[in-house]
């Protein structure tokens, strides 16, 4: 039993962990202005490019022109150009070197001869110092002037696999013996005096070059060392500056061909492109790659007018700025301009507008210093058949305002079932969880599963096909039933759509879940229906009410389809430097600089990795508990590990012995259209194994 208690726990375990790392995927979409002719983009109006809002740097450009038939003909339909512009280094004594935004990200172009530093080691010690006139580019990996302690005993990491440590230092401290090692492999070692009397740049710098692709030592890794100290026990130094680029090379080479688009000319500062060879339609609902890392989306418009924008897909985990463009004085952003406010571009919907109104002292002056106003749209739903609804826009986040009678429609379902239609008249908005037509299928044994903790499962099916009898449950717990006709003759959009409506804060019965039948059928072993619309609001409501207020901003006034907002009793002063949050989902920046510069953005995190192992322990640790001192389950894991043989045996004789078991498992694999790939079959397999445990705990 101890060995198959460990078989059945382990194995569990790790099929639930695949199923939560299955689940992490996520991505960030970050867009430029719209247009609907040719235009031009620069890191003003597209945060997709590099930007530096300290020092004003963009060096990106890129130009569509459009001909006739909406197409962007080559060879100059899109032109793409980069300059090379100089930064200083994050540890500024050691002066300047020349950065290049390039696919939308940012590299190291060359070192700068800076005559304002006394020792340009990082530029001395190079012998290709310009790696773009090498017709290459360096991801730059690190650059801060962060103070860390390194100890013999510490290395200190650094990306793509290297280290560097303190091997010794000197009785009187001054002379220290670094090793700088890759993936284990010591690559580089070298004697430095950071505390040596009158020590210069080049005493207290340690650094490493390489040849990188056709250029000839590279410094890649340097860093600057404060002091160090040999103590008794150990030995320990403080780095101040720290600073690493890529070991491999980004080729921009001429005639270099990236997706549509081909480099033309190289420069020791310039790149520029074009898409020679390359017509490209902007027909509409197309999703275009022009190169790494930047995209054009076109709208799926029923006007068949031209709307497009460009955007780069992030995929990395980590938190991301989607910013709007950048101001120098008063200014007003919409969804054309910060691409952190909720836009349809298929049907052009945009309902958020907010305006900074510069005072003198840079300040914004209550009340009206900044104001915010979001106005309701119709808009379609995903199953057209069921009309349209209010969308609105706050927080830079999509919102269902309310239910609209829509002539169009025959039967207006979801409109005539609420009581409150209008959840803005109440002052308050639904998160939409839910809205598409994706076909599919539905069994007695694999309910549909919604956000929330919502499922909506069949519970039977008269024999014709007819009637099809629904629970909807939240949480495990029945909420509500209903009995649906979806292949009746006749059949209208009410007896096709099951519907659930529920008190929301002020507003009464209130449909916050439907789902429309395409048909239902009863088989001779379950009973299965196809389910081509789905909706489903939040069960939670955002408060709206006036004079609510929201970190800097207050709510001025409600309407069935406008919110106003200000910084009534807030005045926002715009100093140097400054990061300050106005609203949930939406934040000021400004330059680190004398001269005002600054932008609105909104946050996006993509989880990675390290949530997902952080979960874990909540999903194990109720089984844990049930059973062994930790020692003793590490013994049984152990044992586990010399019997999985065993363990199939086991299994398949449990298959053999609990028939009804195994028909329930092969239902839980079949998996819903709407749910992640692989999650029926994840808890089948599970339930088997448990089954597997039961029955062999009976007969021992």
């Amino acid at each position: 039993m101890k060995k198959l208690a460990a078989i059945t726990f382990t194995s569990m375990v790790l099929l639930l962990a695949a199923a939560m790392a299955v689940g992490a995927a996520d991505s960030v979409e970050v867009r430029s202005k719209v247009a609907t002719e040719g235009a031009t983009w620069t890191a003003d109006d597209f945060a997709g490019f590099y930007y530096d809002i300290d020092d004003d740097i963009k060096t990106e450009e890129l130009t569509t022109t459009i001909s006739e038939g909406n197409k962007l003909l080559e060879p100059d339909g899109v032109t793409y150009t980069s300059t090379a512009m100089p930064t200083e280094f994050e540890y500024e004594e050691w002066g300047t070197y020349n950065v290049i935004g390039f696919f939308a990200d940012k590299y190291f172009a060359g070192y700068i001869d800076d005559p304002n530093v006394e020792e340009n080691v990082l530029f001395d010690e190079s012998e290709d110092e310009n790696v773009l006139a090498d017709e290459q580019l360096l991801k730059i990996l690190m650059d801060n002037d962060d103070e860390r302690t390194v100890t013999s005993g510490t290395p200190l990491a650094m990306e793509e696999g290297y280290e560097l440590s303190i091997q010794s230092i000197d009785i009187d401290g001054n002379k220290v013996y670094l090793e700088l090692s890759k993936d284990g492999a010591v690559v580089d070692s070298k004697v430095i005096s950071p505390s040596a009397d009158n020590a210069g740049m080049k005493d207290k710098t340690y650094y490493y070059k390489k040849d990188i692709g056709d250029s000839k030592d590279v410094v890649i890794v340097a860093a600057h060392f404060k002091n160090a100290f040999r103590g008794a026990d150990q030995n320990l130094a403080t780095v101040d500056g720290l600073w690493q680029l890529s070991d491999t090379p980004q080729d921009v080479s001429e005639n270099t061909e990236y997706d549509k688009m081909t480099i033309q000319t190289v420069t020791a500062n310039t790149i520029t492109m074009n898409n020679e060879d390359n017509d490209i339609t902007l027909s509409k609902n197309k999703d275009i790659t022009l190169m790494p890392g930047i995209s054009i989306k076109t709208a799926d418009s029923d006007d068949d007018a031209l709307r497009y924008y460009l955007y780069k897909e992030i995929t990395e985990p980590g938190t991301y700025e989607i910013r709007g463009n950048v101001a120098t004085d008063t200014f007003t952003w919409t969804a054309d301009n910060f691409a952190g406010f909720y836009y349809d571009i298929d049907d052009d919907i945009k309902t958020e507008e907010l305006t900074a109104t510069i005072s003198e002292g840079d300040k914004l002056l209550e009340p009206d210093g900044v104001t915010y106003t979001s106005t309701a749209q119709a808009n379609e739903f995903e199953f057209e058949e069921w009309g349209t609804y209010n969308v609105i826009g706050f927080f830079a986040d999509k919102y269902f305002a309310g239910y609209i009678d829509d002539p169009n429609v025959e039967e207006n379902v979801l409109f005539d079932e609420s009581e409150d239609e209008n959840v803005l008249a109440d002052e308050q908005l639904l998160k939409i969880l839910m809205d598409n037509d994706d076909e599919r299928t539905v069994t007695s044994g694999t309910p549909l599963a919604m956000e929330e903790g919502y499922e909506l499962s069949i519970q039977s099916i008269d024999i014709d096909g007819n009637k099809v009898y629904l629970e909807l449950s939240k949480d495990g717990a029945v909420v509500d039933s209903k009995v649906i006709s979806p292949s009746a003759d006749n059949a209208g959009m009410k007896d096709k759509t099951y519907y659930y409506k529920k008190d929301i804060g002020d507003s009464k019965d209130v449909v916050i879940v439907a789902a429309h039948f395409k048909n239902a059928f009863r088989g001779a072993d379950q009973n299965l229906a196809t389910v081509d619309g789905l909706w489903q609001l939040s069960d939670t409501p955002q408060d709206v009410s006036e004079n609510t207020e929201y970190d800097k901003m207050t709510i001025q006034t409600v309407t069935a389809n406008t919110i106003t907002m200000n910084n009534e009793d807030n005045d926002i002063t715009l100093s140097k430097n400054k990061d300050i949050s106005l609203m949930p989902g939406v934040s000021i920046k400004t330059a680190d600089d004398d001269e005002l510069r600054y932008y609105i953005y909104k946050e996006a995190t993509i989880e990675g990795e390290e949530e997902v192992a952080e979960e874990e322990p909540a999903v194990v640790a109720p089984v844990n508990a049930t059973e062994k001192t930790v020692e003793e389950a590490k013994e049984a894991v152990e044992e586990a590990n010399k019997t999985v043989e065993e363990a199939k045996e086991v299994v398949e004789e449990a298959k053999e012995e609990v028939a009804e078991a195994e028909a329930k498992a092969e239902e839980a694999a079949e998996v819903p259209a709407n749910q992640t790939p692989g999650f029926g079959s994840i808890f089948a397999l599970t339930g088997l194994l448990a089954v597997a445990y039961l029955v062999l705990s009976r007969r021992d």
